[in-house]
């Protein structure tokens, strides 16, 4: 499963988990959260209404929850008159009944006692209970109002009905002078709270009522039910969106790691620019770190393949110390016995010892080259001292040492130009070297050597001579020679070659008009 698909359904599973979550909050949680909230809204409703009438004494600038049922009875601490008010109405009572102005100066003697923070007046629940027993007995007798009054008042109490599941009163302490007293009942289908708020003033006693009607949870669900799917869609539309634009953010980059490592892969020798995102986040990191490693194998294998290359060569060296030792040392050796064994039994011509110890010598001397140019392959190449060295000044000391040869044939060797290679200067003498030998050795009697520098090059003619066509591109291989009639055994090229290699150097060898042109040169950056 691609990595698109996989982030789908792990979105999809956060969405369902979100939506059973949101659908429980509201199912279970929301509801019972909001009736909390409304019971304490209509608490602070009550306060609010008691201390502003407490403040003010009137309902003029107050603004009212519920204002055709809350109403405010003050009673003051003297007389026979109570006031009652609310939003719509004033009403002044009279007292003139005895017996009621008795009750009243009784229930002003028990809330003298002072609301407090944590009771009602020392009488409590009881003795209010009684003055209420008394006051309905008044209200039931038929002669409570004049016979010719318009209204008839007929006051019965009433039994207390079982239509109610539950009932709770509660008592809120406001302030020293405060108190605010809720009790609610709930029947069949409604909840009902009621709101008595008590509070003491300097020179009366007010109380005001708020009733209200309460929520129920099972009033709230079947609303929050029916927006769910409208909620669901939301959400799931919502996750869906992002879902995908984020799963896009993640694949798309992958796909470019993807397929810049497959460009790595076919790159072969060719360089590859660094992978390029600035996503700010693990993908960018892994691109770096994806193209670190790859440079890192990439510079390895170049190392490794240089390595090669060398130990190739060091393979062929060793191949070429062997072919010397077991073969090129094995004719001047059998030619030097068997000259030597003639003139130890004075075999015919061999009796003249004069005239083939020279010949002895000189084979000695031939396996003496063999052996030194053979040990030279064991120059160390690894621990290159560099410098820059003069061109002119190095080829006229090694011209030096060949002073009697250019003296026996007549050569004339003249030094031309000026310039410097930066290389080691005994690996860059033993290449000049093997040039400069090659030159005198194969230049015919009275010609001409010539040595040009310029800037990191060198040049060396010598006329009156031509290599074989055929033979040029050879020339550097070990045991090839130019001339046979010379009996050379061309390790001299094959060293310079080798030399120049691991100096860094580019020899070639061409032949010019009447001669043979040796080109020694630094490599070209690429």
């Amino acid at each position: 499963m691609g990595l698109s698909k996989k982030t789908f359904f792990y979105s999809m599973a956060i969405a369902a988990s979100l939506v059973l979550f949101i659908v429980g909050y509201f199912i279970f949680m929301l509801p019972s959260l909001y009736v909390e909230y409304v019971k304490k809204s209509d608490l602070n409703c009550a306060e609010q209404i008691q201390r502003a009438y407490m403040a003010d004494r009137s309902y003029d600038n107050l603004r009212v929850k519920n204002p055709t049922a809350v109403y405010t009875v003050e009673i003051p601490d003297q007389g026979d008159s109570l006031f009652i008010r609310g939003k719509f109405v004033s009403v002044t009572a009279k007292i003139n009944d005895s017996d009621l102005q008795e009750i009243l100066d009784e229930f002003r003697t028990q809330m003298k006692s002072g609301v407090t923070e944590r009771s009602f007046p020392e009488s409590g629940a009881d003795g209010f209970g009684e003055l209420f027993s008394r006051v309905e007995e008044i209200f039931a007798k038929e002669e409570l109002l004049p016979k010719d009054y318009p209204i008839r008042l007929d006051v019965q109490s009433q039994a207390q009905q079982d239509g109610f599941r539950s009932e709770y009163t509660k008592m809120h302490s406001i302030s020293e002078r405060m108190l605010i007293f809720e009790a609610g009942v709930f029947d069949e289908d409604f909840g009902y709270t009621t709101y008595i708020a008590m509070g003491r003033t300097d020179d009366a006693f007010i109380f005001t009522f708020l009733p209200t009607m309460t929520p129920q949870m099972e009033e709230i669900t079947p609303v929050v039910t029916q927006s769910l799917p409208m909620i669901i869609a939301v959400v799931f539309l919502l996750v869906l969106i992002a879902s995908r634009y984020f799963s896009g953010k993640i694949v798309r980059p992958v796909i470019r790691l993807s397929n810049y490592a497959q460009n790595v892969q076919f790159a072969g020798e060719f360089q590859m620019d660094a992978f390029e995102i600035r996503s700010g986040d693990e993908i960018e990191a892994l691109g770096c770190a994806l193209h670190e490693l790859f440079e890192k194998l990439y510079e390895n294998c170049r190392i490794l393949e240089q390595k090669n290359r060398r130990l190739e060569e060091e393979n062929e060296r060793q191949e070429v110390f062997l072919r010397a030792t077991s073969h090129q040392l094995k004719t001047p050796v059998t030619a030097g016995l068997l000259l030597s064994d003639g003139m130890i039994q004075e075999v015919g011509k061999y009796k003249d010892t004069g005239k083939y110890l020279p010949q002895i010598k000189e084979q000695f001397l031939s396996m003496r080259k063999i052996i030194e140019d053979v040990l030279a392959l064991n120059y160390h190449t690894d621990d290159l001292q560099k410098e820059e060295v003069d061109l002119i000044t190095l080829a006229r000391e090694i011209s030096s040492h060949y002073q009697v040869q250019i003296s026996e044939k007549n050569l004339s060797v003249s030094f031309a130009g000026s310039g410097t290679i930066y290389a080691d200067r005994e690996m860059l003498k033993k290449i000049i070297d093997n040039l400069i030998s090659n030159a005198i050795t194969y230049t015919p009697d009275h010609e001409q050597v010539r040595v040009e520098a310029g800037e990191s090059c060198f040049l060396l003619y010598n006329y009156g001579v031509t290599v074989d066509k055929n033979l040029l591109p050879d020339l550097f291989l070990p045991f090839v020679t130019s001339d046979g009639s010379r009996k050379g055994k061309g390790l001299g090229l094959y060293l310079a070659a080798y030399y120049s290699r691991a100096a860094g150097l580019v020899i070639e060898i061409e032949n010019v008009e009447n001669g043979v042109c040796a080109k020694l040169c630094a490599k070209k950056e690429a």
